[in-house]
């Protein structure tokens, strides 16, 4: 049987082995009565073989306990593109019967892009033997040939031996973690214990031929898996698994196919640099970039913890008003806007889900605050060409039992009103029945609306998607920070993005800045306030990801006012080029007191560097810079925005040609502490 090709992918299956690529990877499996099993992974550029062949009957390639023997294979292909929120790529399916289980397992492949994806489904359905007896997952099942995990859904038995391995764990539920990637490495050994690693990114490096392997586990993080086990990946001698398909026994008692956590592989050569494409790569493929409707600053009132109290229409005028000034593009209306009261307003007796059994109206326009429902609100938006956004809350209650009430909502709003942003919070996953009917939430909405609806997933709280499940279709609201609290300065939130970026792309990351004047005492006379900071330097902070500015724009000075105004313009100038830039971290790791920064590369040779001096003596500070055909240039800076402490920005646009030492460092001098610049740069020969 052949498979037709999509573009340069393709799939076959002879002799019961399955083949799948493209121009950069392939794989092979053998279907057996046995299970499925790992036969190659060739990178097809070098022509090198990563799989040990002696190793492949050591275990299937995806394990549950209620597998037996494999029946009824079947294999299909299509062209998919994912509600049409990525590119184009090929789709094949391989279904097949198990025991007490049918299977089903698709893989993706990219043109012209070394990664294969693949995600297993399983379903109980209504089935008995012969003698209308339950069939015993034990009885045809072979003996295992060597020791492997209990439930995993990828199994990669490496060739080579002299390799070193990374894997980097991100964290969310942000409300009580700001510590938010965690890494360990370490080399291959020769024993056989089974040892878990955590993490949501494996790299294996061949320390002798320098190319390299990246693993993905496409889940939420520790704190949101369901099932978590003790590692998201076990390493045993030079056999790898990406283990914790987060299904358990109860999931599949609804007769419904059920996901399993997902796994991606991918080949790079060289430098931990295109190692780091290989993942902003990654990421292009889970969600196709548009600068204009993915890159933009918003505002949401909520950050001046006023909550739902001055939610109002005139209210949201002003604000509205205030961000027509500021030149800011997106204004999204936070919990206060719906009849119903939610556990976060100043009004007690609220709650958190059970919605609609406590009010059948909860979501309709709250009739005190906005007499005449959202129409004059949404007008004004649109006189001003702003955007205006949401926030919704999905019931969790019975698992989302709700959720077509939910989607009905959605669709209201979005045709009623022309809502395109909706801020998804309040969500609670429980199971894997809870996790598919609010992913049906988004996959419905987004196909009624032909993809035009966006959203800005909340990672603060409660066990969610994470930074890799099934968050395309949007950005990541990740954090809460509040000056009434003191859980924000400006150096944590940037902290925050240097440490994810080369991780999770800066623009899908929604990153605040607040207004700086608010509750300056509370800090007393810590030197890293955000008032020491001020809020130019605050904003120039999230320049580089998705600006949110978490505050009533209405209660800034005049003062701070100006100082966004040109900031602002500029970050709206500059986007297409940055939002779909690669932003790297530069300098030292921020922590208030050093040289740091964010470099954002638009080419090979070219693109933006934003410089941190934070509170240091020291009056200038080295950065490495990315890129290796920046080696052995000179670098020319033209400086589009700079600050000195707390005087008034300057906007020079001055070009000054720096040389590159042998190890690649620039030297930047700022005159005051906390103070920052903004550059475009371009390596010259």
């Amino acid at each position: 049987m052949k498979l037709e090709a999509a573009a340069d992918c393709y799939a076959g299956l002879s002799d019961g082995i399955l083949t799948i690529g493209n121009s950069r990877i392939e794989r092979k499996w053998s279907l057996a009565a046995a299970g499925v099993f790992p036969l190659s992974l060739l990178d097809r550029q070098r022509q090198t073989e990563w799989l040990d062949p002696k190793a492949a009957s050591a275990a299937r390639s995806f394990v549950h306990q209620a597998i037996a023997e494999f029946t009824d294979y079947d294999v299909l292909q299509q062209i998919d593109n994912e509600n049409g929120r990525g590119p184009e790529h090929l789709l094949v399916t391989v279904t097949a019967s198990s025991g007490l289980l049918d299977v089903q397992w698709s893989l993706r492949v990219y043109p012209d892009f070394p990664v294969i994806r693949q995600t297993v489904f399983y379903r109980k359905p209504e089935r008995s033997n012969s003698n209308g007896a339950a069939i015993d997952p034990e009885e045809n099942r072979p003996a295992p040939k060597a020791k492997s995990p209990a439930d995993y859904v990828d199994f990669i038995p490496l060739a080579a031996l002299h390799c070193r391995w990374k894997a980097v764990a991100l964290h969310d539920v942000t409300d009580t973690n700001n510590n938010l990637v965690s890494s360990a490495e370490g080399l291959l050994y020769t024993d056989s214990e089974l040892h878990p690693l955590a993490g949501n990114f494996l790299s294996v490096h061949n320390s002798l031929t320098k190319d390299g392997l990246l693993i993905v586990k496409e889940s939420p993080t520790t704190f949101g898996q369901l099932q978590a086990s003790s590692g998201d990946y076990c390493v045993s001698g030079r056999r790898f698994w990406v283990t914790g398909s987060g299904v358990a026994d109860e999931d599949l008692a609804h007769g419904e196919w059920v996901e399993c956590y997902g796994s991606a592989v991918g080949v790079y050569h060289g430098s931990e640099l295109e190692q780091l494409r290989l993942i902003r790569e990654y990421h292009d493929r889970l969600q196709t970039c548009n600068t204009d409707s993915d890159t933009y600053v918003m505002s949401n009132t909520w950050g001046d913890r006023s909550r739902d109290g001055r939610v109002t229409e005139s209210f949201i005028c002003k604000e509205l008003e205030q961000a027509a000034r500021l030149g800011i593009t997106h204004v999204q209306i936070d919990d206060g806007w719906q009849k119903g009261i939610t556990a976060n307003s100043v009004i007690s007796g609220g709650s958190w889900a059970d919605y609609y059994s406590r009010n059948a109206d909860f979501w309709d326009v709250h009739p005190e605050r906005f007499p005449n429902g959202l129409a004059p609100v949404v007008q004004r938006a649109k006189q001003l060409n702003i955007r205006l956004g949401l926030w919704f809350s999905p019931d969790s209650t019975g698992d989302f039992t709700h959720w077509r009430k939910d989607v009905d909502v959605l669709i209201k709003l979005w045709s009623e009103y022309g809502v395109r942003f909706f801020k998804i919070d309040g969500i609670y996953i429980r199971n894997k029945l809870g996790e598919s009917r609010l992913l049906r939430i988004l996959n419905e909405m987004t196909r009624y609306a032909g993809g035009d609806v966006y959203f800005n997933l909340d990672t603060t709280n409660g066990k969610r998607q994470g930074y890799l499940y099934h968050t395309s279709g949007g950005n990541l609201f990740l954090e809460n920070r509040y000056t009434d609290f003191k859980s924000y300065y400006p150096h944590w939130t940037l902290r925050n993005i240097w440490m994810l970026s080369p991780y999770v792309p800066a623009g899908r990351l929604q990153m605040e800045f607040l207004n700086t004047d608010r509750n300056a005492a509370l800090y007393k006379e810590d030197p890293l306030s955000p008032a020491a900071c001020g809020i130019g330097y605050s904003f120039a902070v999230t320049m580089f990801a998705n600006p949110l500015a978490w505050m009533e724009l209405s209660g800034l000075s005049e003062r701070q006012v100006e100082t966004l105004q040109p900031l602002i313009a500029l970050f709206n100038r500059i986007k297409p080029e940055t939002g779909r830039g690669h932003v790297l971290p530069v300098g030292n790791q921020p922590d208030g007191t050093g040289w740091t920064g964010l470099q954002c590369m638009t080419g090979d040779r070219e693109g933006y560097l934003l410089a941190f001096r934070e509170f240091t003596d020291e009056r200038s500070g080295s950065f490495r810079l990315w890129g290796e055909r920046l080696a052995g240039s000179s670098i020319q800076l033209e400086c589009l925005a700079r600050s000195e402490g707390q005087q008034p920005l300057e906007f020079p646009d001055e070009i000054v040609q720096t040389p590159l030492s042998s190890s690649g460092e620039i030297r930047i001098s700022l005159v005051e502490p906390l103070s920052f610049a903004l550059y475009r740069y371009s390596g010259k020969e």
